[in-house]
């Protein structure tokens, strides 16, 4: 599905892990866009960066040429043709110094002529469209590459998930607590909360696309077999209990009500029944 990858045994943390570098098809048109739109601009801020370098003092040579030596490695973009330490004289007085007086000290400024280096852009081009995917579980043999990409894209579920939790639409009012064992309560009603709502939603998207069935679309005169658990609640307002000679008496169930509840099962039709 336009992504290829390799494995790379990694230590980070002194914890042992294997890396997933991934490069994607898709995030590489995407990104390249970008990239070279940026281009000119990160250039332009390397050689700001240089320039703020170049008005620094260093009290001595050995310090300027490392302070050259760290930014050359932190450019991403420009190479330097020559750099030089400047050695420059330090006078007490103000305005241009006497003859023959001599300085009290000295510091050292740095001059570079930089261009843009074609290998460098390169370089950071052939990174476009690539991340790294890492785990620390590096005995489970039966982990592969789909896996733990499949794991990592199915991580927007569980943050659509918490999104949904802080929505004004699960909490109707402002909580505030102080205790912390309250706040933990709370998180673990909320978590169980969006478990329930999770589950509900895997159940009904499974019923609808094992059976060839659909739920009416959010977009109009639409159908589709993976609506969210929100629309399904917000589609089953307008249902009653009628109290009448001692009976209880649902209406106002439709049809793609009864459908969707006879895919769920038993205990849901009861409900409604």
């Amino acid at each position: 599905n336009g992504y290829s990858g390799c494995w790379v045994d990694a230590d980070y943390g002194s914890v042992s892990q294997k890396w997933l570098l991934i490069h994607s098809e898709q995030a590489t048109k995407r990104e390249q866009v970008t990239f070279y739109k940026n281009l000119d601009k990160n250039i332009t801020k390397e050689l700001k960066a240089l320039g703020q370098l170049k008005k620094k003092q260093f009290a001595c040579a050995v310090d300027a040429e490392q302070a050259m030596s760290d930014f050359a490695n932190q450019c991403h973009l420009l190479g330097f043709a020559q750099s030089t330490i400047v050695k420059e004289p330090i006078y007490s007085g103000r305005g241009r110094p006497k003859k023959d007086e001599k300085p009290t000290g000295y510091h050292y400024l740095i001059d570079a002529t930089p261009y843009a280096d074609l290998e460098k852009v390169k370089l950071a081009k052939l990174k476009v469209g690539m991340f790294i995917l890492a785990t620390n579980d590096t005995d489970n043999t039966d982990l592969t590459m789909v896996a733990l990409l499949e794991h990592y894209k199915s991580q927007q579920k569980v943050e659509r998930g918490f999104r949904f939790l802080k929505s004004p639409e699960f909490l109707t009012s402002s909580i505030f607590l102080k205790k912390p064992q309250r706040i933990e309560a709370l998180l673990m009603i909320m978590t169980l909360s969006l478990l329930v709502y999770a589950s509900l939603e895997h159940k009904i998207r499974e019923s609808l696309t094992k059976t060839e069935e659909f739920f009416p679309s959010m977009v109009k005169n639409k159908t589709t077999t993976k609506p969210t658990a929100r629309w399904v609640f917000l589609k089953f307002e307008g249902i009653d209990t009628l109290e009448f000679g001692g009976q209880s008496f649902i209406t106002g169930v439709q049809e793609h009500q009864t459908r969707l509840l006879k895919l769920l099962g038993v205990l849901y039709e009861a409900v409604y029944s």
